[in-house]
């Protein structure tokens, strides 16, 4: 889909928000040690949290990979807006919530871009 005008803003918000879902989902899988404190110990399903870690950590690399690849990045952004929206909720106030609250306003950009073309009107 082109963007007119605004389709470098649009790649360069698409393109870095995938690098860094795919930066955090890379380093979720190569250091689960670092990560597996985020994971609530009270959810209702009762699956290993080591288990849902890895799944998390596949999750967020393919979201960025199809965000850095644009593809139906609507639809990758509503799902990372819902995930970023679960980490917040599930978290609380911490040390990086800023860069969750970043992410999500982010990806809520890319969820409401306008679908139409854009062009010069003389």
């Amino acid at each position: 889909m082109s963007y007119g005008k605004y389709n470098w803003s649009h790649w360069i918000l698409s393109a870095s928000l995938g690098i860094v879902f795919f930066w955090i989902g890379v380093d979720i899988l190569r250091h689960p040690d670092s990560w597996i404190g985020y994971i609530p110990t009270n959810l209702p399903i009762h699956i290993p949290t080591t288990s849902l870690l890895k799944a998390n950590g596949i999750f967020d690399m393919a979201m960025g990979l199809l965000l850095v690849l644009r593809l139906w990045p609507k639809l990758i952004a509503f799902f990372a807006a819902g995930h970023l929206i679960a980490i917040i909720a599930t978290q609380g106030v911490d040390a990086v919530i800023i860069r969750d609250v970043g992410l999500l306003g982010g990806s809520l950009a890319l969820l409401l871009w306008p679908k139409r073309h854009y062009h010069r009107s003389n």
